[in-house]
């Protein structure tokens, strides 16, 4: 299982866009073209300042969505056999869970943090 760590809120912004990806992606069936167009619209929109506002776990993201459609545009023209493409899909969502619980974690962490810090135990 992959542990990720952030010291600053920047980073954790990104985590959450990464999860508000990936949660409309296993949700996609259940809107419609135009619920789907909007959602796309909003998430897709580069900030204005991208260098300064954007988490390089935002970046690297985005970088394999887009080696990911690529590739599923590979395997739909018979670039890339329908086997090979069934074996990165299977691998990718390895890491898609594994991500997604590091994020649960991380949010968990960070709400659970303040809380043990004020309830510490006085030692006799």
């Amino acid at each position: 299982m992959m542990k990720l760590e952030t010291a600053n809120r920047q980073d954790w912004q990104g985590f959450s866009r990464l999860l508000e990806v990936m949660s409309f992606v296993d949700e996609v069936d259940s809107f419609n073209p135009e619920e789907t167009r909007e959602i796309l619209e909003r998430l897709c929109q580069i900030p204005p300042c991208p260098g300064q506002t954007m988490s390089m776990e935002e970046v690297v993201f985005w970088a394999g969505v887009a080696v990911g459609m690529q590739l599923s545009q590979h395997a739909e023209d018979g670039s890339v056999d329908a086997e090979t493409a069934e074996k990165v899909f299977i691998f990718s969502s390895i890491f898609e869970h594994s991500t997604k619980n590091a994020i649960v974690d991380l949010a968990l962490g960070d709400i659970e943090a303040p809380r043990t810090s004020a309830y510490q135990k006085t030692g006799r």
